[in-house]
């Protein structure tokens, strides 16, 4: 099974070195999904990001897939 690294940008830049195991590429759409979910409900309100970014690598380092995530609330 091959083993992608998934980098995560919101306020920071955060480079994964170690790694995940997964069975497919549904299975790294799904882990995005997850990782942006949680960077959405840890940090966007503590860090006023609303922009959110996951990048997959192969272990090659090519980039196989990209998820964004943005949230925005308007008060008037």
């Amino acid at each position: 099974m091959p083993r992608y690294f998934i980098d995560t940008v919101d306020h920071v830049a955060v480079r994964d070195d170690e790694g995940t195991v997964l069975p497919d590429r549904a299975a790294l759409r799904d882990l995005l999904r997850r990782t942006l979910t949680a960077l959405l409900h840890d940090e966007g309100e503590e860090t006023g990001v609303n922009d959110f970014t996951a990048r997959a690598y192969d272990e090659d380092g090519r980039l196989v897939m990209l998820a964004r995530a943005s949230f925005h609330v308007v008060d008037p």
